[in-house]
Parts: structure tokens; C-alpha cells; sequence
């Protein structure tokens, strides 16, 4: 389920990317457009979040488990960083369950100069809250956005 959920967000910043740095259809060749990269330990994560601290956007999802659980249990966490320092090609998929030292993940999260971009950001927030104890700040959520300018709420649990 989470590399059908990773794709998902693959495609979508294949599509994003696509619609405004080219001038082709949105749909040709989206597989070849972007990238991902699985992450499963402290030090490759620490090495890849020093090598954008530039970036000043980076596309947050979360895939998480609520079923027979009071509190959401994270169980992937995606990240697509846009700007100086990434190639804005590459989704990481992050294994929380391999990942030890959040703090690297918390200093992104709360970064007052890196905006997060979440769609539908609700329960995002409460994996966040629950699972590292900070709330991403500053936080655009694109599905709210949409709503703002009359395109609807959108598809999106909350």
C-alpha cells in the first residue's frame, strides 16, 4: 500500500512540475519525469536534508496506519523539496519505523524559512503532532487553498 501511495505523490509532482516548467501535455511521459528514493537510516537522512538546506518548498505527505489504533501510527513519510540545492525530480520515501533520530526531521518541520506544502493537511498534522511533537510551520495546504478560490474542497479525508 505505501508504494502505491508513493507513486501517487510521484505522479502528482511529476504533474506539477510538468505544468509549470514545460509547455507539453501535463500527461506525456510522467514515469520518466520524476524519481523517488527510499531512505532507511539516520545517516542518509541527515546527509540528504544538509544537502538541501537551500531549498525553501519542500511537498510533505504522510501514510499512516488508524485502523485499531487511538492515535495515528506513522508508516511513511514523503518529502519533495523544490528550489536551490534539490533537483525537484526526487521523492524520498522516508521508513519511519528505521529511522531513530528525529531531530533532523523535527529542525525541517519547524524551519521558519522552508514552507511545507500539504494537501488536506489535517490528519497530517495530528501524525506530526502525535509522532515528533511539532506542528510544521509555516504550513500551506493546498487543498484549503483551493477551497479559498472557489474550486472547491476538494478530495481529502478533512
Amino acid at each position: 500500500m505505501a508504494c502505491h501511495w508513493a507513486v501517487s505523490l510521484s505522479m502528482l509532482m511529476a504533474l506539477h512540475w510538468h505544468m509549470h516548467c514545460l509547455d507539453a501535455d501535463p500527461l506525456s511521459n510522467v514515469e520518466a519525469m520524476m524519481q523517488w528514493e527510499l531512505i532507511v537510516s539516520d545517516e542518509v537522512l541527515a546527509q540528504k536534508l544538509d544537502s538541501v538546506t537551500a531549498c525553501q518548498t519542500v511537498m510533505v505527505d504522510t501514510e499512516f496506519i488508524r485502523r485499531d489504533t487511538f492515535f495515528t501510527q506513522i508508516a511513511l513519510l514523503q518529502l519533495c523539496f523544490v528550489g536551490e540545492g534539490s533537483d525537484e525530480k526526487t521523492s524520498w520515501l522516508i521508513d519511519p519505523l528505521t529511522i531513530s533520530d528525529l531531530a533532523p526531521l523535527k529542525a525541517l518541520l519547524t524551519d521558519s524559512r522552508v514552507l511545507k506544502v500539504l494537501h488536506s493537511a489535517s490528519e497530517d498534522l495530528e501524525v506530526f503532532n502525535h509522532w515528533l511533537g511539532v506542528t510544521p510551520a509555516p504550513l500551506f495546504d493546498t487543498q484549503r487553498a483551493a477551497a479559498v478560490l472557489d474550486r472547491g474542497f476538494g478530495l481529502g479525508y478533512r
